[in-house]
């Protein structure tokens, strides 16, 4: 690690700088597109204040982590977690990791969450976990088992349309398909295993490659059973089957309307289409509204638009 290199002969404030500069940038790279630019219709808007913030965090976390590698208490710490060159290796039988108290920070983390941010936010945030999650297989697929497979996110793709066809043909909910799509996904992975698994190296890579191929053509080209390139629509989770949408479907049950939770006027967005049925509700429901001239502009006025 350069960091560790550099911390042997002391503190290096020219090395805590360029490891916080290079760390700004991948943040800036990967934080820009996802976080700076939001998407508003046809149109995007930039979110300059909001990367900033999360760029400044990231190069003063950087900045800290660096300098404190650099201390001998630092160097001793980081000497915990280095391995030897053996690559896999197993621990003994009554071994437990010094990193425990991660696993509850991160559930404690996962449950605030969703609180605090933004459905953009969290949006993104669920889209870059399932990636996580997808890339954990592949290393143990590709870097542990060795085997060159391009046409892994094929049984993802499996695993998913699994759930909202059962659930869009069976009439079966989120719950009771998550299990049997991931049944669904491994009963693919098995079947072509069983024979392609003799192949080795750019053949291996070939067939997986032209799996993942055949699965990708079905789905978008089946229209009247896979929804084509438009999709399907997903089951929503629910708890005890209380749905967690403001309101629900017919004969249904929101979880605001069963538990006391308080909904602020000033906290919803009422979306109206250019068309003569649909403004005159949005008007009867601005004018519904007890708190309308505090909280809501007029429809049809310019601050409205």
């Amino acid at each position: 690690m350069t960091t560790l290199t550099a911390s042997q002969n002391g503190f290096s404030f020219k090395r805590c700088v360029l490891d916080t500069i290079f760390s700004g940038l991948v943040a800036l790279i990967l934080f820009g597109p996802i976080v700076g630019v939001v998407l508003d219709g046809y149109s995007f808007n930039f979110e300059g204040q909001r990367l900033v913030w999360i760029i400044a965090a990231v190069m003063a976390g950087r900045f800290l982590l660096s300098a404190f590698l650099m201390t001998q208490t630092g160097r001793r710490f980081a000497a915990r977690f280095e391995g030897d060159s053996a690559g896999v290796y197993v621990r003994p039988a009554g071994y437990k990791s010094r990193m425990r108290w991660i696993i509850p920070l991160v559930l404690a983390l996962a449950i605030c969450f969703p609180f605090v941010a933004t459905k953009y936010v969290l949006t993104v945030a669920i889209l870059g976990l399932i990636y996580v999650l997808l890339g954990l297989g592949l290393n143990i697929v590709v870097g542990l088992a060795g085997l060159l497979d391009l046409g892994y996110v094929a049984f993802y793709a499996i695993g998913a349309y699994g759930l909202a066809l059962g659930y869009q043909y069976l009439g079966l909910g989120f719950w009771s398909m998550l299990p049997i799509a991931a049944l669904m996904a491994a009963a693919a992975g098995a079947l072509l295993g069983f024979p392609v698994l003799r192949m080795h190296g750019d053949y291996l890579a070939i067939v997986t490659l032209g799996f993942g191929e055949i699965i990708r053509l079905i789905l978008n080209n089946w229209l009247s059973f896979t929804g084509g390139p438009n999709g399907i629509s997903a089951p929503p989770p629910t708890f005890f089957g209380l749905e967690f949408g403001r309101r629900a479907k017919e004969g249904g049950r929101a979880v605001p309307r069963v538990f006391p939770f308080e909904l602020q006027p000033q906290h919803e967005v009422y979306f109206y289409l250019r068309r003569p049925g649909a403004g005159r509700a949005a008007g009867a429901v601005y004018q519904a509204s007890p708190d309308a001239n505090a909280h809501w502009p007029r429809v049809g006025s310019a601050e409205g638009r």
